[in-house]
């Protein structure tokens, strides 16, 4: 147990600072005594400063530090230094230094180094010290432990300052602070908040864990219908896809044969065009043979020597050819010339006409101008330019003279609006006059309504007040005749208190009271001489209370829950067989609520598969309806273009007829070429049209060949129409492949919509059919559930009882032998009389003083009553004495009122007819300025005429100058750039081009007449060469006929019109075939690729659901954990909760009874039988704190009154109320002493020491008294005890004398001030 040494004190408050004072702590009893202001007080607040590192309240600054005024130093440096015995047996020493300067603002403190050290036994003999800590927070946090309490409890309880000792009578709120301080139950309850607060957080974290959990179940089942529609989907895309290539090899098959048959009837058809051909090429020769043969002389001689006969002619040929090319290109020079010249001749005749036609519009101006210039003079009665034409002069002065007039016109405007400016402020200025007038008539006119309005209120103030005053006089005599009876009443009390006789009644009950005195004495006599057997009559008591508080117990506990174990059970209960009862009860009670946990099981495991399937179907059903959609967007995409709003199979056929449509009429187009040479050719050779077979003339064989020339010119320009076609049969042969691309989403659709959409919805309302049964039957086993569990928390909590029923029949057995065993040890003595029984008679004899003493408060109570009633009746006396002469002013004051009120209405008619004047003058000031307004908006209309008039005849001159300016502008122009001038120049220059264009022609001419006579000289030299060559002509006709019959003779031509007829059969009803496959294999590539888009999208679905199955996994084991931590969490938070309450009342019930005692013990007096602190539970099971009341019952009230908590209680007679604002100075004191002498026994175990600041203040002589006994009592108990020490500061001799009497102690020290007013410590021995 800790303990206190020594106490150095050097410059603190009035301690000098030059040297030390030193004071040693005595065991078991330091008293220190002095006059007030010695400096007693000081040694506590060093002691505190020292153990504690805090300062005294109001101390801020340096109040704490000798002031270096009166030391007559700037600066004071202070020390305090204690050397205690730690909890642990160490010897320690503890240095705190302060220090304060003067400064001109004031006082600057400063903590300097601290030190905590251990300090051996042979400290004096110069032994060493080893330094635990310099540093001042630390040497705060660590004196506690070393002296084995909590710094609250040397705060509040050890050391507590004199101004702090009434803290346990403070507000609800402090005394909380305090108790929980020194309970040490924050840290406690701050671990309690956390875990609770942890476990809230996780409980919301396990709440959103297990809605994921589930989003995830959801998911993971979604993701497992998705895997096993992939798996249907790629069986679905297999067997499809080997119908599919199937199909393609057969349709490829048709297509290779369908093409090589076509090859093939194609080379008959060509083989048939080829014979034609050389039919006709063969006639057409024989055609040239014979009308050859008809105007050509046949020659002798072979093939070579008509040849050579040939290329001899060519060489004179060849030179006039020579001559004539020369003459050729000399004319094509000149023409070339000739075309240069034309082409000149042609740019400045149109550059004429440009000219010429600007010339026309030169002169068109000027005639415009001369014509505005005419309007103008006459509109503006301008003269002098009428003639025409106007030369430039004229017409520049005529512009000049247009800007004099406008400037004359806009300085005619600019004086209108200063005419109208003028006349503005004219009118504002008679305007502000007339209404100044008017203003000031209204003025006074409302000046006098409001002196008349005021003096109307105050005339209603006035007669109100009037009003209220009619009652005075009957009030005034009313008043007198109640004074003279209040003077009867008052003789009456003075006689009441004579006959009284209070006095002798009071010296009756004093008697009395000492003659009870007395006999108390001799109890307290016999109760010490009984004390002797006190270890064995307190073990006799002690064991039939508890023997009596655990039947009582029992027998509460049986009474509590008997309902409901009989409402569990079926009977009542018995104290010997309940715990068996509840054990077998027990056992059922959870076999059936695992049964219908069980059963809830199945129930919810049912329904969330019913729900789960219910949303997978909605979830299906959401998208069916999006593929739906999306395949309506795919076939609108593909039929918008051509086929918008069509049905996608007649699109098909549509574009199918286009597409045979187009074909054929390019087929048609590429034929008709050959058609039309071949009727040509035909034609030229036999001279008769190949159609009708009619033969033709010359005239009408040219007709027949320029016709058949323009239809081939026109199919032979028809490529780009060729082009045409056949870009559009691609494009409607691609319009074709996308619409039968389409046709397995339209496949789809139709399938989604007439067979899946339907199956679903049945699920849906199935589902939905099944869901509400299993939703009631899921609720009625949770409800089943829930009953079970709230009837095994019941038999829990009866358990729970019936264990503490056990254990209390078990302690009561063997409490009744022990009290049998005391009984019979003490019947031995010859005395079974207990120190207790003494206690009784005491304490009803303390009943019957106390009795005693409430019939002598009563009558002085009575004795207080009559004489403030006797106050009272002279008060009221005097007052209506006062009111009596209040109410005589009132009237005079009513007399003066109403002068007024006839002085106020003689002041309201003048008033009146002031304000009828006023009325007419203001009439006749509002005439004027009705007629200058009217004079003024007849000026202002008559100026805004003119204004406008001007405006306008200025906006037309504008606009007629600005139109001569641009249209002289444009004419001058013309002049400055010289246009008549180009065109004169322009006309000579065509004259010259013409003549050099005549001769160049002539020229041609000649040289053209020079090449005809060489074209005639070549002519005439060829008629003989040309029989030689229409000779070497028709042998190579004859040749060419007889190659041409053998080509024709070479084809097998009944193959062919075989192959022909067999093509003209098969063929259709193959491409049919051909055509039937392509379908199909076009329906069954829709369907594949539909499955396959259908494949990738429920793909793409399942990889937003990637690793579901380990997330799903993963979160279910963090969801058990959680609850599982959680439940842990749980746990530790109700051990915590239950640990903190335990203690907390063991501790209160502790302290409240060493209270009792040393209350019992102490207070002399018999109005308050006992002290506690109330503690009261605050908050649920959730949350629960404690609060205190400390208070007292006074035997005068009987009723129990409900008081706030955090107070001190005072009990009588077992009535509690509060102690806080109800008791006086001294019970104050001796209430708070004797709570702090309890909580030190209690949280102090470790710390005997106990420091009380003037214990005695407001204290009379018996309580002093009995304080000093009972403080005697505790030091003779605990002198025994190691380390005690009670330190004890007074300024009370009487005290100090009652406690040396009691052979207690021997020295004491006394505290004063020397010559130079510094404390000083003296240690006196007791005398």
């Amino acid at each position: 147990m800790s303990s206190l040494n020594k106490l150095a004190i050097r410059g603190i408050r009035s301690f000098d600072d030059k040297q030390i004072s030193v004071i040693e702590f005595f065991s078991p009893v330091t008293v220190i005594v002095g006059h007030n202001g010695s400096g007693k007080t000081t040694i506590i607040e060093c002691l505190k400063y020292a153990t504690t590192g805090d300062q005294p309240p109001n101390t801020r600054g340096g109040a704490f530090v000798h002031d270096p005024k009166m030391a007559n130093e700037k600066e004071v440096k202070a020390q305090v230094k204690l050397r205690f015995h730690a909890a642990n047996g160490n010897r320690m020493l503890v240095v705190r230094n302060l220090s304060v300067t003067a400064k001109k603002t004031g006082l600057t403190m400063k903590t300097l180094e601290s030190i905590l050290a251990l300090a051996d036994s042979n400290i004096e003999k110069g032994g060493k010290r080893g330094a635990i800590s310099t540093k001042c927070a630390e040497i705060d946090t660590e004196i506690p432990h070393l002296l084995g309490v909590s710094k609250s409890v040397l705060e509040n309880v050890i050391f507590c300052h004199q101004e702090d000792s009434y803290w346990p009578l403070a507000e609800p709120s402090i005394l909380k602070k305090k108790f929980d301080d020194i309970f040490e139950a924050t840290r406690y309850t701050k671990a309690l908040d956390s875990i609770k607060t942890l476990r809230k957080d996780r409980m919301a974290d396990l709440k959103a864990e297990k809605e994921r959990l589930e989003s995830l179940a959801k998911e993971k089942a979604h993701a497992d219908k998705l895997r096993a529609r992939i798996t249907d989907l790629n069986s679905s895309i297999t067997s499809k896809q080997d119908q599919y290539d199937e199909t393609k090899r057969q349709y490829e098959q048709l297509v290779k044969n369908n093409a090589r048959f076509y090859e093939s009837a194609t080379k008959f058809r060509e083989m048939y065009v080829k014979v034609e051909n050389l039919q006709q090429k063969k006639e057409h020769y024989q055609q040239e043979l014979a009308d050859a043969r008809e105007t050509v002389r046949e020659m002798e001689g072979s093939d070579d020597e008509l040849q050579n006969r040939l290329h001899n002619f060519d060489e004179n040929i060849a030179q006039l050819k020579q001559k004539r090319s020369r003459r050729e290109e000399e004319r094509q020079d000149l023409e070339g010339g000739l075309t240069k010249a034309r082409k000149t001749h042609v740019e400045l005749v149109n550059e004429q006409g440009e000219l010429a036609a600007e010339a026309k519009a030169h002169e068109r101006r000027i005639a415009e101008r001369e014509e505005l210039i005419r309007d103008i003079s006459d509109k503006r009665n301008i003269k002098g330019y009428s003639h025409s034409p106007l030369e430039r002069e004229k017409v520049n002065e005529f512009i000049s003279r247009l800007g004099d007039l406008q400037r004359r016109q806009h300085a005619d405007y600019k004086k209108l609006q200063a005419e109208v400016r003028a006349k503005n402020d004219e009118f504002n200025r008679q305007s502000r006059q007339l209404h100044t007038e008017v203003e000031s008539l209204k003025l006074q006119r409302g000046n006098a309504q409001d002196q008349i309005k005021e003096r109307q209120a105050s005339i209603a103030r006035t007669e109100s007040s009037l009003v209220a005053m009619q009652g005075l006089a009957p009030e005034l005599r009313t008043l007198r005749g109640d004074i003279e009876e209040k003077k009867l009443r008052l003789e009456k009390i003075k006689g009441e208190i004579k006959s009284a006789n209070f006095d002798e009644r009071l010296s009756e009950r004093a008697a009395k009271a000492r003659t009870m005195e007395d006999k108390r004495d001799s109890l307290n006599t016999e109760l010490r001489s009984l004390s002797l057997q006190a270890d064995a009559r307190a073990r006799l008591d002690l064991k039939r209370g508890e023997m009596k508080s655990k039947k009582s117990e029992v027998r509460n506990i049986l009474e509590t829950s008997n309902p409901k174990f009989r409402k569990l059970v079926g009977a009542d209960v018995r104290a010997e067989t309940m715990e068996r009862e509840l054990d077998r009860l027990s056992r059922e009670k959870d076999q059936e609520l695992a049964e219908a946990e069980t059963e809830l099981s199945s129930a919810n495991k049912t329904l969330q598969s019913s729900e789960t399937t219910l949303s997978q179907a909605k979830a299906q059903l959401r998208n069916k309806h999006k593929e739906i959609k999306e395949f309506d967007r795919l076939i609108r995409e593909a039929t918008d273009v051509n086929f918008s709003g069509m049905p996608l199979l007649d699109a098909i056929k549509e574009a199918e007829r286009e597409v045979a449509e187009k074909k054929e009429k390019a087929s048609l187009s590429a034929g008709m070429t050959r058609v039309y040479e071949n009727l040509l050719n035909i034609g030229r050779v036999r001279k008769r049209c190949a159609t009708c077979d009619r033969h033709m003339d010359p005239k009408e064989m040219a007709v027949f060949e320029k016709f058949l020339q323009e239809q081939i010119r026109k199919t032979k320009e028809a490529p780009e129409i060729d082009k045409d076609s056949e870009s559009s049969v691609e494009a409607w042969e691609s319009e074709l492949e996308s619409l039968r691309k389409a046709l397995p989403h339209q496949t789809s659709k139709d399938r989604i919509l007439a067979l899946e959409i339907p199956a679903l919805e049945k699920e849906i309302k199935a589902t939905e059919v099944e869901i509400q049964p299993l939703s009631e039957i899921a609720e009625k086993a949770a409800q089943d559930v829930e009953r079970v569990k709230k009837e095994i928390r019941d038999m829990t909590m009866l358990k729970q009882q019936a264990a503490t029923v056990s254990r209390n029949l078990s302690d009561i057995e063997r409490l009744t032998t022990e009290t049998a065993n005391l009984e019979e040890e003490l019947s031995a003595t010859g005395n079974v009389k207990t120190a207790d029984d003494v206690q009784i008679e005491l304490d009803n004899l303390s009943s019957e003083i106390r009795t005693n003493e409430r019939e002598r408060q009563a009558i002085m109570a009575e004795r207080d009553r009559l004489n403030s009633s006797l106050r009272t009746c002279e008060s009221e006396l005097h007052a209506m004495e006062k009111k009596e002469n209040t109410l005589s002013n009132q009237i005079r004051e009513k007399d003066l009122m109403e002068e007024r009120v006839d002085a106020m209405t003689k002041e309201i008619t003048n008033l009146n007819a002031r304000l009828r004047e006023l009325d007419v003058k203001l009439a006749e000031a509002q005439a004027p300025i009705g007629r200058l307004e009217q004079e003024y908006q007849q000026v202002q209309n008559d100026l805004n005429i003119r204004v406008a008039e001007v405006q306008r005849s200025s906006q037309e001159l504008n606009m007629s100058v600005d139109k001569l300016d641009g249209i002289n502008r444009i004419v001058d122009r013309y002049v400055r750039e010289e246009r008549g001038l180009l065109l004169a120049e322009c006309g000579e220059k065509i004259e010259r081009y013409q003549s050099e264009i005549q001769e160049i022609s002539m020229k041609v001419e000649n040289i053209r007449e020079n090449i005809a006579k060489i074209d005639k000289e070549i002519n005439e030299s060829g008629s003989s060469i040309s029989n030689l060559r229409d000779n070497l002509r028709i042998r190579k006709l004859v040749k060419d006929i007889a190659a041409t019959q053998a080509e024709i003779d070479s084809y097998d031509m009944e193959s062919a019109a075989k192959a022909k007829r067999t093509f003209e059969d098969r063929y259709q009803a193959e491409k049919q075939k051909e055509t039937d496959m392509q379908s199909k294999y076009a329906h069954l590539g829709g369907e594949i690729s539909s499955l396959n888009e259908t494949l990738k999208q429920v793909e793409k679905d399942l990889r937003e659901y990637k690793d579901t199955n380990k997330r799903y996994t993963d979160q279910l084991v963090k969801v058990k954990m959680s609850d599982m931590a959680n439940n842990d969490l749980e746990k530790y938070a109700k051990a915590l909760d239950n640990a903190i309450m335990k203690y907390h009342s063991l501790k209160m019930e502790e302290v409240n009874d060493t209270m009792r005692h040393l209350w019992n013990k102490t207070y002399q007096g018999t109005d308050i039988d006992g002290i506690k602190i109330r503690s009261d539970v605050e908050g649920g099971a959730s949350k629960r704190s404690y609060n205190y009341r400390v208070g007292f019952l006074r035997a005068l009230y009987r009723k129990p009154l409900i008081q706030p908590c955090l107070q001190v209680v005072m009990t009588k007679d077992q009535v509690e109320m509060d102690m806080r604002g109800r008791c006086s100075a001294g019970q104050k004191m001796l209430a708070s002493i004797i709570i702090r002498l309890a909580l030190s026994d209690s949280f102090g175990q470790n710390c005997g020491i106990l420091a009380l600041d003037e214990p005695t203040n407001a204290l009379d002589v018996e309580n002093i008294d009995a304080l000093a006994e009972s403080l005697v009592d505790i030091i003779n108990e605990r002198k025994n005890h190691s380390n005690f020490q009670l330190i004890i500061i007074t300024h009370d001799e009487t005290f100090l004398r009652k406690l040396g009497q009691s052979d207690v102690m021997e020295y004491y020290w006394r505290v004063s001030r020397d010559s130079r007013q510094k404390s000083v410590i003296e240690r006196q021995r007791f005398r």
